[in-house]
């Protein structure tokens, strides 16, 4: 049987969601499948892994604190750079980390082993993802933040594994479910992190058209608040001692 308070507990939800995300109490929505296949939108972010996560809004400064001024240094390949960050979901302070652990914003730059450009597209990768000229650095930061993305869908968001994937090659990673032992891979990853500032992805800002509006607002225990489309967990009352459980 359907119940006609359906529409209106949504319009109450969204309406209770665009309050506090005006008021600052609420600044980012997370998405993400857990460990139970149950698709879950809230405010508070996910502690352990999880997959196919997305976040709206904007993430609480604490959480991205910038360790290197490399990161936030103007380049002339910022446009190009944020373009396809929003288009991929790509942190633009990651890819640009990338970017100078590769090829030092050297567009026509050639490693030993014939990676090419801005990040290091090796011809096989190149040609697989559409990149026709790697020297060009639209195209091959096209490809890169392309395979970027691919790596972390991969890999659950999880940024270690999917660098040394990127780097070492994501079938060996999927082998071995960590770091590979070379020191050139293990060099790249930290490399990277330190320079990044946090050894999490988070992702940019792009909508979820398709998510419903939390139903559920309450506070924890803690005092936290949660917004939410799965309810709270209801754990009994446990009696205080001296209490009386019966009636006279």
């Amino acid at each position: 049987m359907k119940s006609g308070y359906g529409p209106f507990l949504m319009v109450g939800a969204v309406a209770a969601m665009l309050v506090f995300v005006r008021a600052g109490a609420c600044q980012a929505l997370y998405s993400y499948v857990d460990d139970r296949g149950i698709r879950t939108f809230t405010n508070i972010p996910p502690t352990g892994p999880v997959r196919d996560l997305r976040v709206t809004g904007v993430v609480p400064a604490a959480t991205t604190p910038a360790k290197s001024p490399s990161n936030s240094k103007k380049t002339s390949f910022d446009p190009i750079i944020d373009k396809y960050a929003a288009h991929y979901q790509l942190d633009p302070q990651l890819v640009k980390s990338m970017i100078a652990q590769e090829s030092g914003f050297k567009s026509n730059a050639v490693s030993s082993k014939g990676a090419r450009g801005l990040m290091q597209l090796m011809p096989e990768t190149a040609a697989r993802l559409g990149v026709r000229n790697s020297f060009d650095p639209e195209e091959n930061l096209r490809g890169g933040m392309k395979h970027m993305r691919n790596m972390l869908d991969m890999f659950n968001n999880d940024l270690e594994l999917s660098l040394a994937a990127y780097n070492a090659g994501e079938n060996l990673v999927q082998k071995i479910r960590r770091v590979p032992s070379y020191g050139e891979t293990r060099t790249y990853v930290s490399s990277i992190t330190s320079r990044y500032g946090k050894k999490q992805h988070e992702l940019a800002a792009k909508g979820l058209d398709s998510a419903p509006a939390p139903l559920y607002r309450y506070t924890d225990r803690n005092g936290v608040l949660h917004l939410t489309n799965l309810p709270p967990v209801q754990r009994p009352e446990i009696p205080s001692v001296g209490s009386a459980t019966n009636s006279p």
